[in-house]
């Protein structure tokens, strides 16, 4: 295919939108019954949350013209039925599915120290990393195939599919006699997460209007509720019916955990004699806690799935647009309209008269290979910027919160907070904290990506010098609680961030090839992230004059440049 094949001829973009203004402007096509009030409506300006004019572009970078000036016709009617009660039960649907992908992922967190120190489990030392390894192979897999598969089998399977498996691996792990059987387990559960997180993320986007597409950042408000679900969960359990993890911990049923007293040093060592004396001792039946936690949180997640099925939940528009099934596009907007108690003007005709406007010879655009349409969408710079903020998104954020700990300890003689060091009241509240502290974080990054002059880019730049900043001033943190005061921050920044990296990523790349393009991406950040968690692993303990802190500060800090060369999408319509 000819290099031409890129760019869409001018003569045939003036005809697709003289097409496109066509059918806006004849009646035949409006249907009969519809009332003339409504026929004003349709022709109004839409705005963004701050007053911004929506634009409907009528060509895309990395489409065909066909698609683009259909899918400009459908983001029109969209705009046209405004926002309903449709939608907003899609955004709470797929809100859950964001909940449901953040507590099985901070699960991890929760189940890992009295997992791996069960001794049936035949293991010797800490083998908890090797966990977190096979979580992030699980979600650099299914990050990557899951939305790549949406584009073919489309996005409703992928939703369903990834929430029945999330669950049914939850309640299978939790019965799981070995830790390499777990192990396997939390690979099964990474991939279905890692998949429905970003297939959410592309249903809610594919069937708003423009004009309300920043409901796409919000939705990370669910990731920190998922893990405030899950530390809470995971306190009620682990505090009753665990033993052998904490500092002056007896071995047995239903133990009572002690208050930690005493200076870091001695607490260090004599934890780690305690935690590996009552491991030989410490047995299925007086370790069920993390067993509960994982049967509890599968029970709630197929629930949930269930619980879907009271609402009519329809394949995305545009993607049944992108597959020429305009028929099926037409009449799931008209549905659309409908649940809203509304009505629109699109018919199956005004998709047909650009098939004949636009002649054949443009299906040969159809057939552009995926990763010419990833690299012409953003440009060549565009598309490396964003692959490296999702790369530095794994990466830092597991790097910073190991050696931190090792820095502060080394240098400042500030204990360091884990399951063998702290009791398990001071350890889940902790949790509780930083979770509760990410909540607001995508909220606010939402707000601020629909104000005039700031915009995606802006607001990713900003939370990414910040972040830097932030990292870095961490390191002269004096107690523990100082530096859960900088963890806090950081997790508000942490989920901001991946709210603004996700809504521009979606945003930027158009339906035929939003699944593969994000699969791209995320194959990036949970590969990062698997590095990040294997160094950490075997190399945990070297503190290097702080060298992987000034590193992860450092690089957000340039990420702001990053940030800055990726197109905006500010009231601009998805195609």
């Amino acid at each position: 295919m000819s290099s031409e094949d890129d760019s869409i001829t001018p003569q045939r973009n003036i005809e697709a939108q003289s097409a496109f203004a066509s059918t806006l402007v004849n009646h035949d096509d409006v249907e009969k019954a519809q009332p003339s009030k409504y026929d004003v409506q349709s022709e109004r300006e839409h705005k963004s949350l701050f007053g911004l004019k929506i634009a409907t572009p009528d060509s895309h970078a990395g489409t065909d013209a066909v698609f683009a000036a259909k899918a400009q016709l459908l983001n029109q009617a969209l705009l046209d039925v405004g926002m309903g009660k449709y939608q907003w039960f899609l955004f709470l649907m797929t809100g859950v599915g964001w909940f449901l992908d953040s507590f099985w992922v901070m699960s991890f967190l929760v189940i890992a120290p009295s997992a791996s120190n069960e001794a049936q489990f035949f293991f010797s030392g800490n083998n908890e990393d090797y966990l977190f390894i096979s979580l992030f192979v699980g979600l650099t897999v299914g990050g990557t195939l899951w939305p790549m598969m949406s584009d073919v089998l489309g996005r409703k399977w992928i939703f369903t599919s990834t929430i029945v498996l999330m669950g049914m691996g939850g309640l299978v792990g939790a019965g799981m006699p070995s830790f390499t059987g777990l192990s396997v387990v939390g690979f099964v559960v990474g991939f279905a997460v890692a998949g429905n997180k970003s297939v959410d993320a592309i249903i809610l986007l594919e069937s708003l209007p423009a004009s309300h597409q920043y409901l796409v950042a919000i939705q990370g408000v669910f990731w920190g509720l998922g893990q405030l679900v899950a530390s809470a969960v995971g306190w009620a359990f682990i505090e009753l019916y665990t033993c052998g993890t904490g500092p002056g911990e007896k071995s047995g049923a239903f133990s009572v955990k002690r208050a930690h007293t005493g200076s870091s040093s001695s607490s260090s060592s004599s934890s780690s004699s305690s935690s590996s004396s009552s491991s030989a001792s410490c047995h299925y039946v007086s370790n069920k806690g993390w067993r509960y936690v994982w049967w509890t949180l599968g029970c709630i997640t197929l629930f949930l799935y269930l619980c879907r099925f009271a609402f009519a939940f329809f394949e995305t528009p545009k993607f049944l647009l992108a597959r020429r099934r305009d028929a099926e596009a037409t009449q799931l907007v008209k549905d659309i309209a409908q649940h809203n108690n509304r009505q629109t003007w699109i018919t199956e005709a005004s998709f047909a008269r650009i098939d004949s406007i636009i002649d054949g010879t443009e299906d040969e655009l159809r057939t552009k290979s995926r990763t010419k349409s990833l690299f012409s969408s953003t440009g060549t710079v565009g598309t490396l910027c964003l692959t490296l903020l999702w790369s530095i998104m794994g990466l830092t954020f597991i790097l910073y919160k190991t050696y931190v700990s090792n820095y502060l300890y080394q240098h400042s003689g500030v204990m360091e907070v884990t399951s063998t060091t702290v009791n398990t009241p001071y350890l889940y509240s902790r949790y509780v904290y930083v979770a509760i502290c990410s909540i607001p974080g995508p909220l606010l990054a939402a707000f601020s990506m629909e104000v005039k002059g700031i915009g995606r880019k802006f607001t990713g730049a900003g939370i990414a010098i910040l972040t830097g900043l932030f990292m870095l001033v961490s390191t002269v943190s004096k107690s523990p609680n100082a530096l859960l005061a900088f963890e806090c921050i950081l997790s508000f920044l942490y989920f901001a961030q991946l709210a603004t990296l996700t809504i521009i990523t979606i945003e930027i790349f158009p339906t035929p090839t939003r699944g593969f393009c994000l699969g791209y991406m995320g194959f990036f950040w949970g590969v990062f992230g698997m590095i990040a968690c294997i160094i950490t692993t075997f190399d945990s303990t070297t503190v290097a004059g702080g060298g992987p802190l000034w590193f992860c500060g450092a690089i957000w800090i340039v990420m702001a440049g990053a940030w800055v060369a990726l197109p905006e999408t500010q009231a601009r319509a998805a195609a």
